[in-house]
């Protein structure tokens, strides 16, 4: 969502919030739709489509074109048009009618425009230009500050998961009456001692119209009644207003007990719900607390890929997946490089699972995360996940990057500044970063390293546990320390017994040190990828399961290793 931005043209760019309700959603998915590479004629497909998930063009990163007709639909006097797409990966340009819309950037965030002025009566046309190529200064990026990612003829290779091509997430036309709802926030903050919780919402409407409208927006959050003044909103143009009120006997949200209550806004023609907890996380020292209660949680990392459809996750993927990790007791994870899924983070909402979401900087060099175009990118990638993620209590943290150059002066700035950028705006979460240079030569004390300015220290350590974790906790003994990569690569049968034993050492050093919150394993479940080092079949064997969600021996381990009592 943008916030609070007063835009020129009825044709800007806008992001969306997940949880939008529109008076009409007209949905785009299905058949319909025709596809197109550089190296293909036209063929018919189904929307979402994910081309890397086909054996086809399994292995093809290029351009490619999809074009649909759709009838327009009827408007009421005032009535405006957006056209909305959950996600595109990765860039994705975009035209009605033959009339440029614009250009997004970042594969997995929403984003829309306004089209009322270029609908016709009948037939219409959408052509979506994607492309899937990495470059050194997109998000994310090839990765040019991590050895591991070089070939060994010094080639950069693409990102570590599989760069899927596509319009993967359901696109739709929301009519709505000319002002309408862009985002809302709820911040929700316990007085733990009291039991009673401040109320604040947010909301930012947007007038689609050529005149002046007045903004009438009321609803109820935690059964209590809300109200906004009203306010004018010019032609074109954002408002923002806010609420705050007192919620007497609050019900916490935790991992033991995750309960959501129900946020609602409404407009004449337009509204928005969600799902809301009141929960306070917090440092204190060395701990990490969850509404006054120390925080000892284990989780693991998931690559976002249905076997069978790629970046295609339905809604009974996401459930499937995240069961099975609830069974393993994973309940804290950094869980991917990249923003994820609306259905992701409404099962950890409902099953009390904490999650760190991270946009972007994937292995930065130094020279990267100096160049003000890159920073540009990340900046509103970063901005476009906190705003469609930020009402989710599950979100403890903002990630500003993994295994970046951070023992550098550029990546010590960076850290600096994305920490600011993103509590700009949202001030109520902690800020860290998956660290892999606290081990590192260059890094003698905490200063040296840009983990000086993590709320909590997020480290990547593979073997040689206990040490690593000691010198980390010698760098910063005042931090907690959350590992956000362990694990062993490799045994890609059933039987994985160093993959066991690598995790079971893992687990254990992290319990027998008090200062450590816990750890988010690399990964859950064997991925496509593309990097090298990966075997021939294409799949990197890192999971407890296998690419198909096969159970191996280490499964039970984990799952044994991982329960620790639930705040």
């Amino acid at each position: 969502m943008n916030f609070v931005r007063t835009t020129a043209a009825a044709l800007a760019l806008m992001t969306f919030a997940s949880t939008a309700f529109a008076a009409e959603r007209i949905s785009l998915d299905g058949s319909g739709w025709t596809f197109k590479t550089t190296l293909d004629n036209p063929v018919p497909v189904e929307v979402p489509h994910c081309w890397t998930g086909t054996e086809r063009w399994r292995h093809y990163i290029g351009s490619a074109l999809y074009q649909r007709d759709f009838d327009a639909p009827s408007l009421k006097p005032g009535q405006v048009v957006r056209l909305h797409f959950d996600a595109v990966y990765d860039v994705a340009t975009v035209w009605v009618n033959g009339k440029r819309l614009g250009t997004h950037e970042g594969g997995y965030t929403a984003f829309e425009y306004d089209v009322t002025s270029l609908l016709k009566p009948g037939k219409n046309r959408i052509l979506v230009e994607t492309n899937n190529i990495p470059t050194i200064s997109s998000i994310p990026a090839l990765a040019t500050g991590n050895p591991s990612s070089v070939n060994n003829d010094g080639r950069i290779t693409v990102v570590g998961w599989l760069p899927y091509g596509g319009i993967v997430r359901p696109v739709s036309l929301l009519v709505t009456d000319a002002v309408y709802l862009r985002n809302m926030k709820v911040d929700a903050k316990p007085d733990l001692k009291t039991g009673d919780a401040t109320i604040t919402v947010h909301a930012w409407a947007h007038n689609g119209g050529n005149t002046d409208h007045t903004t009438d927006i009321t609803g109820t959050v935690a059964g209590l009644a809300v109200s906004f003044p009203h306010k004018r909103i010019g032609a074109n143009a954002d408002e923002e207003l806010t609420w705050t009120g007192k919620l007497s006997h609050a019900h916490l949200w935790s991992v033991a007990d995750p309960f959501l209550y129900d946020a609602h806004l409404q407009t004449t023609g337009d509204a928005l719900d969600a799902k809301v907890g009141v929960r306070d996380i917090r440092v204190v020292g060395t701990e990490l607390q969850l509404n006054g209660k120390t925080v000892h949680l284990y989780g693991a990392n998931r690559v976002g890929e249905d076997p069978l459809d790629g970046l295609i996750e339905s809604d009974a993927t996401i459930e499937r997946d995240m069961s099975d990790m609830l069974a393993l007791n994973m309940r804290m994870m950094r869980i991917a490089h990249y923003p994820q899924p609306p259905a992701l983070l409404d099962f950890a909402d409902k099953h009390g699972m904490l999650i760190i979401p991270e946009a972007g900087n994937w292995n930065m060099s130094s020279w990267q995360m100096a160049d003000p175009d890159i920073r540009q990118r990340f900046e509103k990638q970063q901005q476009e996940m906190i705003e469609q993620e930020w009402n989710h209590p599950s979100v403890i943290a903002w990630s500003v990057g993994n295994e970046y150059e951070s023992y550098t002066d550029e990546g010590k700035a960076w850290t600096r500044d994305m920490r600011a950028f993103s509590l700009k705006l949202d001030p109520t979460r902690l800020i860290t970063f998956a660290d892999r240079y606290t081990g590192d030569p260059a890094v003698k004390k905490g200063s040296d390293d840009a983990s000086q300015y993590s709320d909590f220290v997020s480290i990547n350590v593979y073997g040689n546990y206990a040490k690593r974790f000691d010198y980390a906790h010698q760098l910063y003994p005042d931090k907690p320390i959350f590992v956000t990569e362990f694990g062993k690569m490799g045994e890609p049968g059933m039987h994985d017994p160093k993959r066991t034993a690598d995790i079971t050492d893992a687990v254990n050093a992290m319990k027998a040190r008090p200062w450590m919150v816990g750890g988010s394993l690399w990964t859950w479940a064997d991925y496509r990828s593309f990097i090298g080092g990966t075997p021939d079949n294409g799949i990197r064997s890192w999971g407890v399961v296998d690419f198909m969600r096969q159970k191996r021996d280490s499964y039970p381990v984990v799952q044994q290793l991982f329960k620790t009592e639930l705040p």
